[in-house]
Formats: structure tokens, C-alpha cells, sequence
């Protein structure tokens, strides 16, 4: 009886102690592979991450003209690697009403050059995509827009390569001054007597716009009429940097 019991306690004590090792590897294995394999997945996430171009997608709430706009925030954008014409010429309308169509309270995605950020204005300067695809290339292909190689701090020499094969006409922005005075050129030939006063009356609008003629902001603070907006005496192109209608503000 004695060694029926013997044979028994020593089965049992055999059984229990194969069963009781494995739980406790099992747990020590478990424990250290999950740290191992958290950082591994970190890690990739994060070179995903950096390998990824940054890039934000936004609303277009304001178009100022051809290479520059307001998105959701207040945030004016400049576009990289093209130059429009200024607002206020021909070539400028043009523009503009080209932007207008194409992003105009429309999303799109903007995407920085790698160590350029702000223009001196402190405008954002960045790569446009819109859903008829890369906004500069489709400007700079109209006779309103050309590349912009005025700058180190602007697209890259790959981008303005690709724009310069794109621009086949460079741009041609007009002259609203020769414009304005073109129109009353077919006059003369109503009558002899008429050339001598047109042209006196042309010459009397032209000395308000003289007289309040600035050089600069400087000056136009100093008479006290700044900001001055596009169309009042003494707003000049050359006063209004950014192209919003607002020169020195």
C-alpha cells in the first residue's frame, strides 16, 4: 500500500511540475516580445512619416491675382515658380479671371520647398495642385504668366526647368495708361477744330493723378493719405507690393 502511494505522489509531483515551467516561459516570452515589437512599429511609422512630402489640403476663399490668394484662415499664399502680371494691366485681368475659374472656393494642396517658406511680405510660398492639376503649370502656359527666376528662394532649378518648357510666349501684360489714352485718338477725324481742346482735356485729368503722385509709401504717409486703394489720386502699382488693391497699408 505504501508503495502504491509512493508511485502515485511521485506521478503527481511529475505531472505538476512540466505544466507549472511552460506558464511561466510563456509569460516571460510574451513580456519582452511585446516592447520589441512597439518600437519597431514606431519606428517605421515615423520614416513612413518623414519620407512622405508635407503637404495641406484647404479652401481657396480670395484670389488677389494670378499668382497669389487667400485660403480658409486669412493665409495669403504666393505660388512657386510663376510671376503674373500685375492686377491693375490688362495682362493682370486676364490672370486673375484665370485663377478665379480654376481655384476659386475650390480645395487644393499646398506643398513647401524645402527651405523656403515666407516671402518678404510674409506671404506663404508653396506648390499649388488644384483638381485640373499643377496650378503653375496651367498659368504659365497662358501669355499672362511667366516663370519666376527673380529669386533663390523660390521653385526649385528641376520645377523652373519643367514651367521654362511649358511658357512658349513668355508674358505680355499691356499698358493701361497707353490704353486709356488710345481711346480718344479716333476723335480727331470728326473735325479740324476739335483735336486742339481734346487733347487740353486730356492733359486736365492728368494733373490731379500728378499731384498726388508718391515715390513711395514714405511720402504718401507723410501727406497723410495712406493706405491708399486702387483708383483714388496717387495709387500706383509700384505702391501696392502684394497686389491687393490696398498700397501702403
Amino acid at each position: 500500500m505504501l508503495a502504491v502511494t509512493a508511485v502515485v505522489g511521485a506521478l503527481l509531483l511529475g505531472g505538476c511540475a512540466p505544466t507549472e515551467t511552460p506558464r511561466s516561459l510563456s509569460s516571460t516570452s510574451s513580456a519582452t516580445t511585446a516592447p520589441a515589437v512597439s518600437p519597431a512599429a514606431g519606428t517605421a511609422t515615423q520614416d513612413t512619416a518623414a519620407a512622405a512630402p508635407a503637404g495641406t489640403t484647404t479652401m481657396v476663399t480670395r484670389v488677389i491675382d494670378g499668382d497669389t490668394f487667400v485660403v480658409t484662415g486669412n493665409v495669403k499664399i504666393r505660388v512657386l515658380g510663376i510671376d503674373s502680371c500685375e492686377s491693375n494691366t490688362p495682362g493682370g485681368t486676364r490672370a486673375t479671371q484665370a485663377a478665379q475659374a480654376a481655384i476659386l472656393g475650390q480645395p487644393v494642396r499646398l506643398t513647401a520647398q524645402p527651405g523656403v517658406d515666407l516671402d518678404r511680405y510674409g506671404r506663404e510660398l508653396r506648390y499649388v495642385s488644384y483638381s485640373g492639376g499643377d496650378f503653375a503649370e496651367m498659368m504659365v502656359r497662358g501669355d499672362h504668366t511667366a516663370i519666376y527666376t527673380k529669386g533663390h528662394d523660390d521653385a526649385s532649378a528641376a520645377v523652373q526647368a519643367r514651367l521654362q518648357a511649358l511658357d512658349a510666349n513668355g508674358r505680355t501684360c499691356g499698358d493701361p495708361v497707353s490704353s486709356t489714352t488710345s481711346a480718344p485718338r479716333p476723335a480727331p477725324a470728326v473735325g479740324t477744330p476739335k483735336p486742339q481742346p481734346r487733347p487740353a482735356a486730356a492733359v486736365a485729368p492728368a494733373a490731379p493723378a500728378s499731384s498726388a503722385y508718391y515715390a513711395n509709401c514714405t511720402a504718401a504717409r507723410a501727406a497723410g493719405v495712406a493706405p491708399l486703394h486702387r483708383g483714388e489720386p496717387g495709387y500706383s502699382a509700384k505702391l501696392d507690393r502684394d497686389g491687393d488693391g490696398i498700397a501702403c497699408e
